[in-house]
């Protein structure tokens, strides 16, 4: 065999002098250690501050009348931490996915719209979806690292009816209460001074009652 070595070496014991170098000298390739993998820097992510203020001018509490197709005005404004109008804001509307809502015209349930110099911004081309119910209307507003938010809450109906609120009338504005309350008032006070013989007579006649003296 081409593995065994001379008889010579055998002999003069260099077998267990090999065999100890191969053991305790690793070979080349282990010797090499492998580079670290270089370290990953964090991305740093600009800070979002709240600090707009979204105030719905139309739409909230408001109905959308499915039967006729009237929808009700959908419109923000955006104000900064001074109260003054932010122009130029990226304004979100968003509906909700499920339930009673609203789409737009390319079938989505979102748009977004800049602000004027005003800071107004409107929803334009919705519709309702067709289902009866109240809902909320998510609105965001961005600027640079500048955000705010509000919801509004919209209700979808079949048919809107127009409420006509009368004044109630009151009880005590009626006219025949009020002479029933002056005729009360004067046989009070005949009860209370018949006794008396020193008071001046009361005479009643219709309408007010009158006082006067003996005749």
């Amino acid at each position: 065999m081409h593995n065994q070595l001379p008889q010579s070496l055998l002999k003069r014991g260099w077998l267990p002098c090999v065999l100890s170098f191969l053991i305790v000298m690793p070979p080349a390739a282990h010797s090499q250690q492998t580079p670290a993998p270089p370290q990953l820097q964090p991305v740093a992510r600009p800070v979002t501050i709240q600090s707009f203020r979204v105030i719905a001018l139309a739409g909230d509490g408001e109905m959308n009348d499915m039967g006729r197709g009237i929808m009700a005005p959908l419109v923000v404004q955006v104000l900064d931490q001074n109260g003054r109008p932010v122009e130029g804001a990226n304004v979100t509307f968003r509906f909700p996915l499920n339930g009673a809502s609203a789409t737009f015209s390319n079938g989505q349930n979102s748009v977004s719209a800049r602000s004027n110099a005003d800071g107004q911004a409107a929803a334009l081309g919705w519709r309702a979806n067709g289902k009866e119910g109240a809902y909320e209307v998510r609105v965001t507003a961005t600027r640079e690292n500048e955000m705010g938010a509000a919801t509004v809450k919209m209700t979808n109906v079949a048919k809107a009816v127009s409420e006509v609120k009368t004044k109630p009338k009151k009880w005590w504005s009626s006219k025949w209460v009020k002479i029933g309350a002056a005729a009360g008032v004067a046989t009070a006070v005949v009860l209370l001074t018949r006794g008396n013989s020193s008071s001046p007579s009361i005479t009643i006649s219709p309408g007010s009652p009158t006082i006067g003296g003996p005749r």
